[in-house]
């Protein structure tokens, strides 16, 4: 039992949830529809334009008529005055062509629009002196209607009960008219049973039979809202406002779609917002509807909204006040806090001002700490390198030292030989021959190419990527290493002075200068670059 009053409260709250839902979508359709105003008005006024320019070129009074029964539908429920117009032009064609049929549903119009305008006694008058068996049974239901229509607004202009009570017997009695008139398969028929029902106080059958019209004709767009205002008017009976409600909202979107200026839905939403405190919708409701009411020139709308508007106005003006003191506050309150914002700003700002200064003495000192990084790399670099040399040409060194021992202590056992068994002539020729030095510097020269390219075995091909395309120098037959790519392999060990690189290779100072200078001439990149770029051979 518990469980089942739980979901049913459940499911109530979620109903509830739903209908909110549903009547806030339709109150925001509306308010679009209420800004959207102007464009529903060109649309009828364009149908109008239309009409009108049909009329201009036609010239049988039988077409004329027609359209002017036209244009009396498009003003009908957009502007009275013109409407009441189109009545007089639509009379006067009648006797014109001796209709008598046309005649009289033209004094039906005219009586019809002097009702809506609240001029009761002038559209009865019309109506009183119509003798409906003149009239094509067809038309009946719309002369009953007349006399349902006038005498309903006289009963709701009716200031004592008494002729309230003599209006609606005989609203009552044209509604029975009505229903024996009607087609009982017609809407129309419907629509003055629901009118019956709701007289009788038989609500949940006129719901049940409005609620059906409603569902077979909600897509039709002329007839939408006459079916959801009755379907409202039924609910308000029952007491639902929530449906009451939504069912005024769709009236309301109807009609203004269809740019009908002439109504009542709008008005009686806005009166039922007012009445539960939403008077900001109230009131835009409200002036809207009499907005339209003025336009249209419907003089019992514009008197039934001028009843209202100064009590919605007044508390619209009311909230508006208060709201405005609200703002005074909260201006003041932000006005406070701004301030605090503004000191906490500056203190912000000079902490970053603070915070910045930091940043940048850590960025420069990163930046001198970088560097110092790359200036380390570079001299491991260099101290790697020089280690390599130092490796190879110490080995190196240490072999040719050794073979140059054992050359020197075999021509020493060859001397000591010579002159023990008195060969002292052979001895001097031995001492005396200049090719035993040509033939052991060029084993030194061989010995040191060979040293050399093993440590940087690339380096011709790179110092040749140095000079001109044909001015490059390779090496001759005999030859390991050019003599002037000698003398720069000792640049690249870093040997730099002229006079050691001479004394190193035997050479003359002048000739290590013409070999630099052959050189220079031959480059394909300025001197500083050939200076750095022999430095990073074989790196």
């Amino acid at each position: 039992m518990k469980r089942f009053f739980i979901l049913t409260i459940f499911l109530i709250i979620n109903l509830l949830t739903v209908n909110c839902a549903s009547l806030d979508s339709l109150l925001l359709a509306l308010d679009n529809a209420i800004k959207e105003r102007p464009q529903y008005a060109h649309k009828r006024e364009s149908r109008i334009d239309s009409l009108k320019t049909r009329l201009k070129r036609a010239t049988e009074l039988e077409l004329q008529y027609q359209i002017f029964q036209k244009l009396f539908k498009e003003y009908r429920n957009y502007n009275m005055d013109s409407a009441l117009s189109i009545s007089y032009k639509k009379y006067d064609i009648a006797k014109k062509i001796y209709n008598q049929e046309y005649i009289l549903i033209s004094e039906m119009n005219t009586s019809e629009i002097l009702g809506i305008m609240g001029m009761y006694k002038e559209s009865l008058d019309i109506i009183d002196k119509i003798d409906k068996h003149k009239l094509d049974k067809k038309e009946w239901s719309y002369y009953y209607h007349l006399y349902h229509s006038i005498y309903s607004l006289l009963a709701e202009n009716s200031l004592s009960q008494k002729e309230k009570d003599y209006y609606k017997n005989l609203i009552s009695q044209y509604k029975d008219s009505l229903l024996q008139t009607n087609d009982p398969q017609t809407l129309g028929y419907h629509l003055v049973e629901n009118g019956k029902l709701v007289e009788l106080g038989k609500y949940n059958e006129a719901l049940k039979l409005m609620t059906r019209c409603y569902n077979e004709n909600k897509n039709n767009e002329s007839l939408l809202g006459t079916l959801s205002y009755g379907l409202s008017d039924v609910y308000e009976k029952l007491g639902d406002s929530e449906q009451q409600k939504k069912y005024l909202a769709i009236s309301s979107i109807a009609d203004l779609k269809r740019s009908v200026k002439s109504y009542i839905a709008l008005r009686k939403l806005a009166v039922l917002l007012y009445q539960e405190g939403d008077v900001v919708r109230a009131y835009a409701y409200v002036k809207c509807a009499m907005e339209d009411a003025m336009f249209s020139r419907a003089r019992f709308r514009t008197l039934e909204i001028s009843e209202t508007l100064p009590i919605i106005v007044a508390a619209y003006d009311k909230k508006a006040k208060q709201e405005k003191e609200n703002l005074f506050k909260y201006l003041i309150l932000i006005s406070v806090l701004s301030c605090v914002l503004i000191v906490s700003i500056i203190y912000i700002y000079k902490q970053l001002k603070k915070l910045s200064h930091a940043k940048h003495s850590m960025k420069a000192l990163n930046k001198d700490l970088r560097q110092m990084n790359e200036d380390l790399n570079e001299l491991n670099k260099k101290l790697s390198e020089s280690n390599l040399v130092k490796e190879e040409y110490i080995g190196s060194v240490f072999n040719l030292c050794s073979t140059y021992i054992d050359k020197l202590e075999g021509y020493r056992i060859n001397i000591n030989r010579k002159l023990k068994t008195g060969q002292i002539d052979e001895a001097l020729k031995t001492t005396n021959s200049t090719s035993l030095v040509a033939d052991e510097l060029k084993e030194f020269f061989r010995n040191f190419d060979v040293m050399f390219l093993n440590i940087y075995p690339n380096f011709i091909e790179e110092f040749n990527n140095l000079l001109q395309e044909g001015e490059r120098i390779y090496p001759k037959a005999d030859d390991i290493l050019p003599p002037e790519l000698r003398v720069f392999a000792l640049i690249r060990l870093g040997i730099n002075d002229s006079s050691k690189i001479a004394s190193f290779l035997h050479y003359s100072p002048q000739t290590v200068y013409n070999y630099k200078l052959k050189i220079r001439n031959k480059l394909a990149i300025s001197k500083d670059e050939f200076a750095l770029a022999i430095q990073q051979i074989g790196k």
